[in-house]
């Protein structure tokens, strides 16, 4: 009895192990589509879990050594077969691969499980799109083409070369990214935006990409430039008795009723069997030969095919006056050089005059094997004075790599007369003092301030001026900066607390005691000014008004009064734009007709306060520059 009651609990657990084999047993396994690719070409790996779903995903990062991830998609299934349920999971994975030769694919985790290592075999990029090698792969999406016959020479650092990259792709292709050429010992340029155009190909059509780029080899030695590379999507058709769950589509309907109904599949990619597929190519890889910089170059290293300067005094000779300024430009042309390698021309002021150089307007372009590149320079001159004017030469070295010499791109010096400059404004003319915030006494202008010159002379010389002294006038604002702050916060800490209340009483006293004393500060004409203020205007005598309305505005704000005209119109508040009327009128640089009947109609009442009619606290406000 004994033996027989071991041999059914042995039985039992068999039974259960073999109950729970399904939902606990688990085996990875990975395959390719294929185990043989061209360079440039997409493949398939597929990653098959089978048993109960763990929720593990698997790890793909051993991948992107030599591979492009263009994308992934997971499924399950659950499969019943004479009530035995069977569980699998599966992972598709888009691989592109990154270089040609043997490549191991190397084992994927997937939890605890992992995958066997698989070898795959990359054969070199694709030909060139001529009829022949599109005639030995037929139906081919895209492929690249890389046009670089000038970089088969040896080249030295820093010279620049051409390269131009064509994409060829069919209409099949939806999306894709284009990369261009790289390497991390050299700088690469794109020229301008990209070129489209069709072409045909052993009867296909192609939508045909163009790009231009300037490869400049940063160091010496032996430097390889990585290929351009597509990556893409694409949709074709599906293969006559193919599965159709091998597919992405596929992939995304497994395990729902529209998995095999074909009317469905068919209507999501316009009536046939199709599906997105990925799509890539590759270009060719470079190896270039770059020579050092010679020892017996002078000056920058500006290594081209050719190099001219332009001068445009020479199609119109300038006329200098003094203080007025004489564009100049200098239009350097290189073959076989790119704009952004010239750089600015190094060149001397002449003794009586000044020179502002803009920045260097740069363009360069490509015909496909020679860059061009060509950098406008303008310059200003403004004379100091009258006389002879002597202009340096100009004299930019570079290196001939055609005869393998050092040659000169040169400019010779010239000398112009510079006449007087522009005569100053008439003595019929009124010209505009500098405004101090008050009248002046007569109304004539401020002395030793001269009049306006006119055109660009007194632009040159404002610009002048403002370039001397911009130290100084830095120096004084920030004076003014500090003194404003300063009188902010003494003003702010001096600010009375609130006056207690047992000492509420005391305040009517006093305010008494201090009425003799302002009555006392106050002007005692008040009535004496807004009757000169009247008188001035009847008579439109405009800097006697003036003098009225600061008479009466001291008189009315003893202790804050206004020290111009302009500060008693911002104060105001009826009759400040006929103040600022009369303002103008002083101060304005034509002298007009001054009617003072608006503004006495507008204060010949008083003088109301904007703060106090609005209810409103008065501001501080920085003292006027000219007190």
């Amino acid at each position: 009895m004994k033996a027989q009651g071991t041999r059914l609990a042995t039985l039992a657990a068999a039974l259960a192990l073999l109950a729970s084999g399904p939902l606990a047993w688990a085996d990875v396994s990975a395959r390719l589509d294929r185990d043989r690719v061209a360079f440039g070409e997409p493949l398939t790996l597929t990653i098959r879990s089978d048993g109960k779903d763990s929720g593990a995903q698997p790890d793909l990062a051993p991948l992107r050594k030599d591979f492009d991830v263009l994308g992934t998609s997971r499924s399950s299934e659950v499969r019943i077969i004479n009530f035995h349920r069977s569980d699998s999971v599966r992972w598709t994975v888009q691989l592109m691969p990154r270089r040609a030769g043997s490549i191991e694919v190397p084992p994927i985790a997937v939890g605890a499980e992992q995958t066997a290592a698989l070898a795959l075999e990359v054969g070199g990029p694709a030909a060139a799109p001529s009829a022949g090698a599109a005639a030995q792969a037929p139906g081919t999406l895209a492929f690249i083409e890389v046009d670089a016959a000038a970089a088969k020479r040896p080249v030295y650092v820093q010279q620049q070369l051409p390269l131009t990259v064509r994409l060829y792709v069919d209409g099949s292709v939806q999306s894709g990214d284009l990369r261009g050429p790289s390497s991390p010992d050299a700088v690469i340029e794109q020229l301008g935006d990209e070129q489209r155009s069709s072409a045909r190909v052993n009867g296909h059509d192609y939508t045909v990409i163009e790009r231009h780029y300037a490869i400049s080899p940063e160091k010496s030695g032996t430097l390889r430039i990585e290929a351009p590379s597509f990556r893409g999507q694409a949709v074709v058709p599906a293969a006559p008795g193919s599965d159709p769950g091998d597919d992405m589509m596929a992939e995304m309907l497994r395990n729902t009723p529209f998995a095999n109904n074909p009317i469905f599949r068919n209507r999501m990619f316009g009536g046939t069997g199709a599906s997105l597929r990925p799509v890539g190519a590759s270009g060719e890889a470079l190896t270039l030969d770059v020579r050092p910089r010679p020892a017996a170059a002078q000056g920058a290293w500006l290594p081209a095919e050719q190099i001219g300067i332009h001068d445009s005094w020479a199609d119109a000779a300038p006329h200098f006056k003094a203080g007025e300024p004489v564009t100049r430009t200098l239009t350097i042309q290189a073959r076989g050089l790119a704009a952004s390698q010239i750089p600015p021309l190094a060149l001397a002021a002449p003794a009586n005059a000044r020179v502002y150089p803009d920045a260097p307007d740069n363009q360069s372009r490509t015909d496909g094997t020679t860059i061009f590149g060509t950098s406008r320079q303008t310059l200003t001159y403004i004379p100091n004075a009258e006389g002879a004017l002597e202009i340096p030469g100009v004299d930019l070295a570079w290196w001939d790599t055609k005869d393998d010499v050092q040659r000169h791109a040169e400019l010779p010096a010239r000398s112009f007369r510079v006449a007087p400059g522009a005569v100053p404004a008439t003595a019929g003319a009124t010209p505009a003092p500098v405004s101090t915030g008050a009248p002046a006494a007569t109304g004539s202008p401020t002395p030793g301030v001269a009049a306006t010159p006119q055109g660009a002379t007194w632009q040159a010389r404002a610009f002048e001026w403002l370039r001397d002294h911009r130290a100084a006038l830095a120096a004084g604002l920030a004076v003014l900066l500090a003194g404003a702050l300063t009188r902010w916060l003494l003003r702010r800490r001096a600010a009375p607390a609130a006056a207690p209340a047992g000492r509420a009483a005391q305040a009517p006293a006093r305010r008494a005691a201090q009425a003799p004393a302002r009555r006392a500060a106050q002007p005692p004409a008040t009535g004496a000014g807004r009757r000169a203020l009247q008188q001035a205007c009847r008579s439109g005598e405009r800097e006697a008004a003036a003098r009225a309305l600061l008479d009466l505005a001291r008189a009315q704000w003893p202790e804050h009064a206004p020290r111009g005209l302009g500060e008693l119109a911002d104060r105001l508040a009826a009759g400040g734009d006929e103040v600022r009327a009369l303002d103008r009128s002083l101060y304005g640089s034509t002298a007009e007709p001054w009617d003072g009947t608006a503004l006495w109609q507008a204060l010949g009442r008083g003088l109301r306060d904007r703060a106090k009619t609005q209810g409103a606290p008065q501001r501080d406000t920085l003292a006027p520059l000219y007190p």
